[in-house]
Order: C-alpha cells, then sequence, then structure tokens
C-alpha cells in the first residue's frame, strides 16, 4: 500500500526504488486525494505496472495493480543541482524548494553578514541552502541543521559535501532532539500539512527559541508576508522587529535580551 504524495516526483523517486525491490506480479495499491495528482499515475507508472481504479470516495481514489517490470533504481538520477551564488544546491524528491531556490529562502539569506558568528541551528534545512550560503559568508560559524523529513537531511548533506562546507546533520522535530543552546536560529518554515495551512511549526520554532539561544543570541524566520508573527513574538521574552519584506515575504528578527556575560 502506497500514499499518494502531493509531488509526482517524490511519487516516481519512491516507487522506481519499490518496485525494484518487488517481484514481477507483486500486487500494490495506491491511494491518495484527487488533489494529490493521484489520476495521473496510471500514465506516469504505465512502464512498470498496469494500474485499475478500483475504488473512490469524495475526496480520494484507490488504485490496484501488479508489477510488470521490475526497473533498476539509481539514486544519483534523481539528485537535482541548481547554481545559486557560485553555490551548488543538490535536491531530491520530496523535499520543499526541489528544482527551484525559494524566493523566501533568497531573502533571508540577503540579510546575512559577515558579523554573524558562533553556534547556528538550521530548523528545517531542506536543501542546506540557508545554511551553506551563511558559511560563504562568515565562515565563523559551526552549523547544526535539523529537519524531521529523511529527504531534507540526505539533501542536505549532499549540498554540504560539495561545497565543503563542515556541518552537524541530523533529524529533530522542531527542538525535539536538541540540547544546547545556539548564537543563532534560522528557519525557512514550512506553513502547510497536507496541502492545508499549519501554522503551529512556525509557532513552535518562535515561542521555544528563547530557551536554545544563547544570551545575546538571535533567531530570523522568513514567513509568507500574510501570515504574522507578532502574537509568537509576545509570547517569549525577545525583542522583535521586521528586518526587511517584499511583497511577498517577511524576515522576522527576535533578540534575546539577556546581556553576554
Amino acid at each position: 500500500m502506497y500514499f499518494w504524495p502531493n509531488s509526482k516526483y517524490e511519487a516516481i523517486f519512491h516507487l522506481q526504488y519499490i518496485f525494484s525491490k518487488l517481484s514481477k506480479k507483486s500486487l500494490i495499491f495506491l491511494v491518495g486525494r484527487k488533489n494529490s495528482g493521484i489520476n495521473t499515475a496510471k500514465n506516469l507508472l504505465k512502464t512498470w505496472i498496469t494500474l485499475e481504479k478500483i475504488d473512490s470516495a469524495k475526496h480520494c481514489l484507490l488504485f490496484c495493480g501488479k508489477v510488470t517490470f521490475k526497473p533498476k533504481f539509481h539514486f544519483n538520477s534523481f539528485i537535482y543541482t541548481t547554481i545559486f551564488n557560485d553555490i551548488q544546491i543538490k535536491t531530491i524528491p520530496g523535499i520543499f524548494g526541489y528544482k527551484k531556490i525559494d524566493i523566501g529562502s533568497q531573502l533571508l539569506i540577503s540579510t546575512f553578514k559577515k558579523s554573524i558568528q558562533g553556534d547556528v541551528l538550521d530548523i528545517g534545512c531542506g536543501s542546506g541552502i540557508l545554511s551553506v550560503l551563511l558559511y560563504k559568508i562568515s565562515q565563523k560559524v559551526k552549523l547544526t541543521l535539523i529537519d524531521i523529513n529523511i529527504a531534507a537531511l540526505e539533501s542536505s548533506k549532499l549540498t554540504l559535501k560539495h561545497n565543503n562546507v563542515p556541518g552537524e546533520v541530523f533529524p529533530s522535530n522542531v527542538y525535539s532532539n536538541i540540547f544546547k543552546k545556539f548564537n543563532f536560529i534560522i528557519s525557512n518554515p514550512s506553513i502547510h500539512k497536507n496541502s492545508k495551512i499549519n501554522l503551529n511549526f512556525i509557532k513552535e520554532i518562535i515561542e521555544k527559541s528563547e530557551k536554545y539561544l544563547k544570551a545575546g543570541g538571535e533567531i530570523r524566520v522568513v514567513v509568507s508576508s500574510n501570515i504574522l508573527c507578532h502574537k509568537y513574538f509576545q509570547n517569549t521574552c525577545l525583542k522583535y522587529k521586521i528586518l526587511k519584506e517584499t511583497k511577498n515575504f517577511r524576515v522576522y528578527q527576535g533578540k534575546n535580551k539577556k546581556k553576554i556575560k
């Protein structure tokens, strides 16, 4: 049983691997929301499997089929490279920003200065673009990149490796696996969950950041301009402001008011 994602690239990535491990005539069921693009599955996968729709509901479809061709899986064929500011950004299907450089990330990057230094935490690291660009601007940083998505973690590792940037990459659901404080926290957080807007991720990043910032430490997050984060910062003791904004995005800055000893 496979649950169809919103990205066809991610589906092909997953299913080519799955089919490469199955024997011919193995039975597979695909289920997904109608607006996820599952209707394209029959044509997209016709080389490997013959699918038939066997059931439907108000919002979902169910397909079933038997594997007719067992493909070879080549991970490297799914790695996409984008060049941005002379940096190689490596992405694989299943991450935010696959095959493109997010405009919000670009705005946040434009606020980075050489004066930034110390321990840096990149929450929801995705392709690793924020950390790598920050390191290229200031080598006085020690990078920690976290994400809950394994595809994002692998993409970040590839981006760090191909740009010779040192950094620690590991899974964490926001701060769940974090046990130290940082001088600088950066994030371009996701606002979607199952195609619906969900602001809990942003809320948790901001409201709990105080616990993970050193004295004088700072957090910067970029969000869509139609999302107001003032109330989240007001639930902390951080001194905050809008650092930079455009028509579509806004960078919030929050500073820990505790003085550095």
